[in-house]
């Protein structure tokens, strides 16, 4: 990240700051036409996750803007729950390139900068030439409004557990708070490690499971109450680094929770309904399609594609899957994997 420029932009019409990095030699690379990779975290990162991935990444011949999304980073620390719309993000990505005399991007995310990722493309189809999604799979825009409660009971009978339930912690009034008072207790929700115990799963890795997919389970880990009192969980050896814990630490503390929570309260509001009914009259992904999915992600699934494949609605797909889970971007190995999946699907649908 050092090799980085940080820059800031103040973006129309809600007056918000976003926060992001050109890659060395990016306006030379952007004036000889060659496409731009548009880069995007999800909750609750900053641009500094993909720093594994950039030892690969930089001996490419495409420029990079990694991306600061709302809430996060240095962007803006927005309370209203509107500003969080894909449209405005989106459009604020959008003003983001023009700043950067940006023509033609590859836009690719990470969890909600997924979600914001797919939406810039229906949005900004002209611009955007291709797409990559790590971790959450294309959300096919509905016309239909969202439905926490029934969501959970449609994908417990899907998958046997309700996949969004953490949502009912994330949106609740004392959440932030509650988590910025024991943000270590977080970092363990986030990076654990526990194999389950019933010998039938072969020694599978279900702390995600047990932290966002149970009712209550993150906020009795997050108290050490309930199931989880006087316990705490072996880490991943990523979340092992004192110093990226810090930085992760340091970034959330101080009331910095209440701002992207509003991305779990747009959703559940259906703040961008009447936004996604008109996108879903041409919901198709017509340019390249890369979606890399983590083995051990319980929320954002690996199969979860199957109902854009199903509508015919990405037929340019392709799709690798890595043994890890949701933020396997903190460990080098994983990052490195995932960047040579993006080196060669580049090479080869946007040779230079």
């Amino acid at each position: 990240m050092d090799q980085f420029k940080h820059k800031t932009l103040v973006t129309k019409p809600y007056e918000l700051t976003y926060s992001y990095y050109t890659s060395p030699g990016f306006e030379a690379k952007v004036d000889s036409g060659v496409p731009t990779l548009m880069i995007s975290h999800g909750f609750p990162d900053d641009a500094h996750m993909w720093a594994g991935t950039l030892p690969t990444l930089l001996k490419l011949p495409y420029p990079i803007i990694l991306i600061d999304i709302l809430g996060l980073g240095d962007s803006s620390k927005s309370t209203t729950v509107e500003h969080y719309s894909y449209k405005q993000q989106a459009n604020s990505l959008a003003q983001i390139l023009d700043e950067e005399n940006v023509g033609k991007v590859i836009a690719i995310g990470h969890d909600w900068g997924s979600a914001i990722t797919q939406r810039f493309y229906l949005y900004h189809r002209a611009r955007c030439i291709g797409v990559s999604l790590l971790c959450l799979a294309y959300q096919i825009p509905s016309t239909e409004p969202f439905n926490l409660d029934q969501a959970n009971i449609a994908t417990t009978k899907r998958f046997g557990y309700p996949q969004w339930e953490y949502w009912n912690y994330f949106t609740a009034p004392d959440a932030p708070a509650q988590i910025e008072a024991n943000l270590e207790r977080f970092w363990e929700a986030n990076n654990g490690y526990y194999p389950s115990p019933d010998p039938t799963d072969n020694g599978q890795d279900i702390w995600m499971r047990e932290m966002f997919d149970v009712k209550d389970g993150m906020r009795d880990y997050i108290q050490g109450t309930g199931k989880w009192a006087g316990f705490t969980v072996e880490l991943n050896a990523y979340a092992r680094d004192a110093q990226l814990k810090k930085r992760y630490l340091d970034r959330l503390k101080e009331g910095r929770l209440a701002a992207p929570v509003n991305y779990y309260h747009s959703l559940k509001n259906n703040t961008m309904l009447e936004d996604e009914r008109v996108l879903a009259q041409n919901p198709k992904i017509e340019v390249p399609l890369l979606y890399i999915g983590m083995t051990g992600d319980w929320v954002c699934r690996t199969d979860l594609m199957v109902d854009a494949k199903e509508k015919g609605l990405v037929p340019d797909l392709e799709e690798q899957t890595v043994v890890g889970n949701h933020w396997s971007m903190y460990d080098a190995g994983n990052a490195a994997i995932v960047a040579g999946y993006w080196a060669d699907w580049l090479s080869r649908k946007f040779p230079v």
